[in-house]
């Protein structure tokens, strides 16, 4: 008997630490982002998306941190286009203030607490509470939604597919008796060609729904990442559309596994007369916004410029001893034949086209007439989107 115990333990032993190590070796959640509405307030946030069109002013912010939470407000008279509203945060900063990017292969999971109250309700039209986007490709890669399906408001889990611009629904749960009650919502995330999609929602200790959608596409740009964005962001092609709010706290993301390396981007441009698109500063106004560019200088472009009297550019800070004409080339990503215009210190407007490929960035060189002292220089299309911008070049 004392043999026998004896050789259990010698076995026990050795069994342990290959265990232990098999224990070690298996990908862990780790947390990475868990901001406080108090001491990070929308700093969390990579940047905010409120009344980017000036709808509004007199309701500014729509976007705060208020007793515990973050509160995304919703008035019938906000506009983002002549057809929706938005008031949104997009994407995550750590407390050093550094961009968390949801990249290739890697699994996320995304957790909050949010309150519906009942005067969000679902609409006939399009009504979303978060989305997942990449930011040079408009369609969003996912979204929690309140639709009216058969006469019944729901909040709904659904992914796109890129190829057909479609929604594809795949969880949803009735959206009233949620309403004016904190719910706790957790989105997992796996950021690949074949990945997949976990939505659970909890009220309390009940969980409500736990679905997941595999083999699903949801890395679509090489260049960017996905990224979260809350709030609201709603038609106004619906009836009984109220003044609302969103709440949300308790944020939190992990990663399980590996995530990959910061991208390695180009320096910018330091010689004489260069201006970066990017250059902190600078305007950007609307959706116009910087981002990845792995051909640019600087690493970095400005993107969605032009289209509407919204979304335009503004390179600031370009310094002129003397007053005069001077020569400027503008380097840009142009997919075909593209136009900006360009107003130099709020004077009348020159057209500037382009031609090129996404592959290499095009240049075209004007003529501009700079003031002695700091000049400003505004890019802007009313009618269509404008070439991405890269940097400017001064002689």
């Amino acid at each position: 008997m004392i043999r026998r115990l004896a050789a259990a333990l010698v076995l026990l032993v050795a069994v342990a630490p290959a265990a232990h190590a098999r224990d070690q070796g298996a990908p862990r959640w780790e947390l990475r982002w868990n901001p406080s509405p108090h001491k990070d307030g929308v700093a969390a946030f990579e940047a905010l998306e409120d009344d980017r069109r000036g709808s509004h002013p007199e309701g500014l912010p729509h976007v705060y941190a208020e007793r515990g939470a973050w509160r995304f407000d919703s008035h019938t008279v906000d506009r983002d286009g002549a057809d929706r509203q938005r008031n949104e945060a997009r994407g995550m900063r750590d407390g050093r203030g550094r961009a968390l990017e949801i990249r290739e292969d890697e699994v996320w999971r995304i957790s909050w607490q949010m309150y519906i109250p009942d005067t969000l309700d679902a609409t006939t039209s399009f009504s979303h509470v978060w989305q997942l986007k990449t930011s040079d490709i408009g369609t969003p890669v996912a979204q929690l939604s309140l639709p009216v399906r058969g006469g019944v408001q729901k909040i709904e889990a659904r992914h796109w597919t890129l190829a057909d611009n479609t929604t594809r629904p795949f969880a949803a749960h009735d959206l009233e008796p949620i309403q004016n009650r904190w719910v706790t919502t957790t989105v997992e995330i796996g950021a690949s060609d074949r990945g997949y999609l976990r939505w659970i929602l909890q009220d309390g200790r009940t969980t409500l729904v736990d679905q997941r959608i595999d083999d699903i596409d949801l890395h679509w740009s090489d260049e960017q990442y996905n990224r979260p964005k809350w709030g609201v962001y709603r038609s106004v092609r619906s009836a009984g559309l109220q003044d609302t709010h969103l709440l949300v706290r308790d944020l939190k993301a992990w990663t399980l596994g590996p995530v990959n390396p910061p991208v390695t981007l180009p320096p910018p441009d330091t010689s004489a007369g260069a201006h970066e698109a990017e250059r902190v500063g600078n305007v950007f106004e609307g959706a116009a916004e910087p981002v990845y560019c792995r051909i640019c200088s600087g690493g970095r472009k400005t993107i969605l410029i032009g289209g509407n009297t919204y979304d335009h550019t503004r390179v600031r800070g370009i310094l002129s001893e003397t007053s005069g004409p001077r020569e400027m080339t503008v380097h840009a990503v142009v997919d075909g034949a593209q136009t900006f215009r360009i107003s130099v210190n709020g004077a009348d407007s020159a057209e500037v086209t382009m031609t090129g490929t996404r592959e290499r960035v095009a240049t075209a060189t004007v003529p501009v007439t700079l003031i002695a002292g700091v000049n400003d220089i505004r890019f802007f299309n009313l009618s269509a989107r404008s070439p991405e911008l890269d940097k400017i070049v001064i002689r």
